[in-house]
């Protein structure tokens, strides 16, 4: 199998879930679906005995997280920066796959009973959220230790940071962000609160008003924003942003 440049990370077609072989590094950011899905298989076997519960700390401030109001996107300026009918089935399929993996190993977790009086690494300071996000890989030994209300709250510091006004912001630069989003897309627990899907529509948004951005060369530019709108219309449910993508 060939892989394509680095630059061209998110729009790698989705592939069956492989064992890491003799050449995987862990130690190497995931940089596509079938990636990410490799690096979920090395850490189920690797994975610390230990489920933990919700930490209040997490939720102190949350009432004080409020979106800023974005207007009603335009349709996108440039068809050739949508996405192929292909493409998008093959990041569904991708996508619904890493979610039975983490599905099978929190079933796992729960059968032995695993003790969940920890706290998870993180706190209600959106500063230290973003410096730990920025800094670390979005592994499962982290994210498994968050409860779903946690998964809820880093949904809205990450789509706060998606539109970031005092910054440029670029997901296939910006890498972090565009693997933080989907990593904790895969994570949430079903069905969704409300709540959540404002947040997906807020993130929607954005990655139109991003996309719209771009020129028509620039087609990698917009493969992390169509991955993310794929994800969102096809995969939970919002429908109405079909004619974005």
């Amino acid at each position: 199998m060939q892989h394509e440049p680095e630059e061209q990370t998110f729009q790698l077609q989705a592939l069956e879930i492989r064992e890491p072989d003799g050449n995987f590094d862990p130690k190497k950011a995931p940089e596509s679906g079938e990636e990410y899905l490799m690096h979920m298989l090395y850490e189920r076997k690797r994975c610390p005995a230990v489920v933990t519960k919700r930490s209040p700390k997490i939720r102190d401030n949350a009432g004080n997280n409020t979106f800023e109001m974005l207007d009603n996107p335009a349709l996108p300026p440039f068809k050739c920066l949508l996405p192929t009918p292909e493409w998008r089935a093959e990041q569904v399929k991708s996508f619904q796959a890493a979610r039975s993996q983490v599905l099978v190993l929190r079933m796992e977790l729960v059968n032995h009973n695993y003790d969940q009086s920890g706290e998870p690494p993180l706190t209600s300071d959106q500063d230290k959220w973003q410096e730990f996000c920025r800094s670390q890989q979005p592994l499962l030994s982290t994210l498994l230790h968050l409860s779903q209300s946690d998964l809820e709250l880093l949904l809205e510091r990450l789509s706060k940071w998606l539109q970031d006004s005092d910054s440029s912001v670029d997901l296939l630069q910006d890498v972090w962000l565009a693997r933080w989003l989907y990593a904790t897309l895969v994570c949430l627990h079903l069905p969704l609160e409300p709540h959540v899907f404002s947040t997906l529509r807020y993130i929607a948004r954005s990655c139109i008003h991003l996309r719209n951005q771009l020129n028509a060369e620039e087609v990698q530019r917009a493969a992390p924003y169509n991955l993310l709108l794929t994800l969102i219309v096809q995969v939970f449910a919002q429908s109405d942003f079909k004619d974005y993508i």
